[in-house]
Order: C-alpha cells, then sequence, then structure tokens
C-alpha cells in the first residue's frame, strides 16, 4: 500500500505538470515551423495524447486498488465513467477547435472586420475555450468521484511534497488559461466549487483516519487557483489578458 501511495502522488504530481506544460509552453514558440504552422502548434498538437493517458490512468489506477479493497460503488463507477467520458470529450473537441482557429486567425489579424475574422474569433476565443476548460474541470470532478473513498491511512511528506508541487502547476495553469482564454466567468465559480468540493470530501475521509491524495491534489490546487484569480482581479480592477497588457504574444 505504501508504494502505492507514492505512485499515486507521483503521477498526479506528472498530471499537474504535464497539463501545465503542454498548455503554457506553445505561446512562448512563436516562431514558424512551416508557414501557417507555428513550433508552438507543433507542440501543442501534443497536447491531448499526453495530458488525458496520465488522467485515464490515475482512473484506472484508483479503480483497481479500490476494486481490490471492496470500496467501489456501483453508482460510483458509473458516475466517474459519464464524467471523465464528458471531460475528455469536450476537452479534445474544444482543443482542437481553438488548434485550429488560432492558426487560421493570425494570417487575418489585419481584417478584423470582416465576417471570416469574427467566424474564427467565435471559435478561437469563445466556444473553443469554455469547451475546453468545461471538460478539464469535468476530468477533475471525475477522478475526484472514483478516488474518494481511496484507503489511505496516512501521507508521509514526500508524498505531500509531489502533491503540492504538481498541484501548484495545475492551479496556476488553470488561472492563466481562465484569464488569457476570457472564461473567468466559468473558470473562478468552478474553481471556488472543485476547492470546496475536495475540501469537504477530504475532510470526511480524515475523520475516518485516511488521506487522500487526490482530494488534497484537488483542494490545493483549486484553492491556489482562487486566490490568484482574486489577486488578479482585485489588483488589475478587472480580469485583462495578459496578451493585452503586452506581457505575451
Amino acid at each position: 500500500m505504501q508504494e502505492e501511495k507514492k505512485v499515486f502522488c507521483a503521477f498526479l504530481c506528472a498530471y499537474g505538470c504535464v497539463y501545465a506544460f503542454f498548455h503554457i509552453m506553445p505561446t512562448f514558440l512563436p516562431a514558424f515551423l512551416k508557414r501557417p504552422l507555428t513550433w508552438g502548434d507543433a507542440l501543442d498538437f501534443l497536447t491531448p495524447f499526453f495530458v488525458i493517458p496520465v488522467a485515464y490512468l490515475l482512473y484506472f489506477m484508483a479503480k483497481r486498488v479500490l476494486l481490490s479493497s471492496y470500496k467501489l460503488g456501483r453508482s460510483q463507477g458509473v458516475v466517474a465513467k459519464v464524467l471523465l467520458a464528458l471531460g475528455f470529450l469536450l476537452y479534445v473537441d474544444g482543443h482542437g477547435l481553438h488548434l485550429g482557429a488560432n492558426s487560421i486567425v493570425r494570417l487575418i489579424q489585419n481584417d478584423k472586420t470582416s465576417e471570416l475574422f469574427r467566424a474564427v474569433y467565435l471559435y478561437d476565443e469563445v466556444l473553443s475555450h469554455y469547451m475546453w476548460h468545461s471538460g478539464v474541470f469535468l476530468v477533475s470532478v471525475g477522478l475526484i468521484v472514483i478516488a474518494q473513498n481511496l484507503p489511505f491511512e496516512s501521507l508521509k511528506a514526500a508524498h505531500h511534497g509531489l502533491i503540492f508541487f504538481g498541484a501548484a502547476f495545475y492551479g496556476f495553469n488553470y488561472t492563466v488559461g481562465g484569464v488569457e482564454g476570457q472564461t473567468v466567468i466559468l473558470t473562478f465559480p468552478l474553481a471556488f466549487l472543485g476547492s470546496f468540493l475536495s475540501f469537504f470530501l477530504y475532510l470526511q475521509e480524515k475523520k475516518k483516519g485516511l488521506q487522500n491524495p487526490f482530494l488534497l491534489f484537488f483542494w490545493t490546487a483549486y484553492l491556489l487557483s482562487m486566490l490568484l484569480f482574486a489577486y488578479w482581479g482585485f489588483t488589475r480592477s478587472g480580469f485583462p489578458q495578459f496578451s493585452e497588457l503586452g506581457w505575451i504574444r
């Protein structure tokens, strides 16, 4: 069981890091690989191929442990599957819409009054982001649901280190995505909901003498995200995009 805890914590850390890396790094690779494809586009194309498998492995490992300990309820398993399926679909579809539309909108930046620009902008900056960010949140809730009854009694300092490290990357990127993706009206409340749900379930398990790495991870990640959203909104009197401030291109 001790080895399983270490594996879970390592994969949670990897999930937070992979999620942040593949969503942030493409922004810093604006040079063209071959017009209209940038190096950032090429890296971003790989995003679902890394993020979703790690999330699925977390689901699979949690399910295996719960089945072996007879702690997985039928309704719990069904709800988790539905949430993960919807989350994966929205994530991949939204990400794909964004990737394609974003490549096109770069080529028509000087014609912002055209019907073509408005149509592409709708897919690039509105529909894709709301689908994508909704999917990310549903995946996290699916993982919370499937893993809420993991029978782990304690976590060591090394386990906490892995969890907090990955959660910091996840929470930071969740906030950055919401601000730059103009979905704060959705992602800020969802961060509160994710933090509250994780914390409530974590306390319920804590009363039983258990420490759940999944609940601790998402509680920490969404709490950090809430604080970052609040800080950005307060200090900027709103939620301007980083690109509007000239921080990124």
